[in-house]
């Protein structure tokens, strides 16, 4: 049950992101960007309640604070493009 609710969770909201990435403007970019890591992260935390493996958590936090410290660079760089 836990398969299918990460194959949902990965078509219903990573497709519309990942567009999202491909296509717009520099700040429809990054809002995809931030809303893509957070659906991974869930995705691995999903596959680590099935899986029932704990270091699989450490991942998730991994990538989420790493996503967030990867958008604050991104804004910071092309900050004077974004407006």
């Amino acid at each position: 049950m836990t398969g299918v609710a990460v194959v949902v969770l990965l078509l219903g909201a990573g497709a519309p992101c990942l567009y999202g990435l491909c296509r717009g403007n520099p700040v429809s970019r990054l809002a995809a960007l931030v809303t893509l890591s957070t659906v991974l992260a869930a995705v691995v935390v999903l596959l680590a309640t099935f899986y029932g493996r704990t270091s699989y958590l450490d991942v998730a936090l991994l990538m989420v604070l790493l996503s967030f410290a990867g958008t604050l660079v991104y804004a910071r760089f092309f900050g004077r493009s974004l407006r």
